[in-house]
């Protein structure tokens, strides 16, 4: 498998196929499994899928992790991979490295999509999501490894794999991935975005309602509801979640460094 050692640790991950690079960046404790699907992807793109640290087969680092740290652990990525521009994606949680990386590196992003993206934990709902799972992270990791494994799939093979995978991540980097997505906030920032943006949300998802901050301060963004499916949208519909996402970035007519 391969890996970019950097100053603090080394990042796993793995990558298919050739063109524009989308780098895919995960939620607490699932690590790049959770982008299985996403690998199809690789006909038309170079798609890349890190372990950020203290996940899956990555190394944690000794450091509180937080979320601007991860950005930039995105950036030694993509500069151990020598690469110029790269596209983001972000998933849940994931969502807020992946907008903190734009935010901070507008230089080397061309595009960012958030897949049940928040600028700032707004709802009481998502507020107890995080803090519930800190709580399962300290005292039953196996139990929220398994709930959020079957809430992704029903493919037993596919939830177990899920299930192995996040019981590799550091407790304590899971739980602080929880801590500072719960804090973490890029409203006042919002307006500094000038890349394009891509909104993709399940219809049934309560997440859906953070939709409302881009649309006060992000002129120009595309949004897309996907039906029937609350949260698990690159998992459970994920041949219309890869197509949304060829459809943005050829709509682009980006031309790979």
């Amino acid at each position: 498998m391969p890996v970019i050692k950097t100053s603090q640790n080394k990042i796993y991950y793995e990558e298919y196929g050739s063109g524009l690079p989308i780098v895919f960046l995960h939620p607490p404790g699932m690590g790049r499994k959770v982008f299985k699907y996403q690998e199809n992807l690789a006909g038309g793109f170079r798609v890349i899928f890190p372990d950020l640290s203290g996940h899956g087969d990555s190394s944690a680092v000794e450091s509180h992790v937080t979320i601007e740290k991860y950005a930039d652990e995105v950036l030694a990525l993509i500069d151990g991979l020598k690469l110029g521009k790269i596209a983001v994606v972000g998933y849940s949680s994931g969502g807020s490295i992946a907008q903190e990386f734009a935010l901070r590196y507008p230089d080397r992003t061309v595009a960012l999509i958030l897949s049940g993206g928040f600028a700032e934990v707004e709802s009481g709902t998502l507020k107890y999501e995080h803090i519930l799972g800190m709580y399962y992270v300290k005292h039953a990791p196996k139990i929220l490894a398994k709930v959020i494994a079957t809430a992704h799939t029903f493919d037993k093979n596919f939830r177990q794999e899920l299930i192995d995978h996040m019981l590799k991540a550091d407790r304590r980097t899971w739980f602080q991935f929880y801590h500072e997505s719960l804090h973490y906030s890029c409203l006042g920032r919002l307006g500094n975005l000038k890349i394009p943006l891509l909104l993709v949300y399940g219809a049934r998802d309560f997440i859906n309602q953070h939709i409302r901050a881009y649309e006060r301060t992000v002129p120009g963004y595309k949004a897309v509801f996907i039906n029937q499916v609350s949260h698990q949208v690159p998992v459970k519909k994920h041949q219309q979640f890869n197509e949304e996402i060829k459809k943005f970035l050829e709509g682009l007519q980006i031309i790979p460094e």
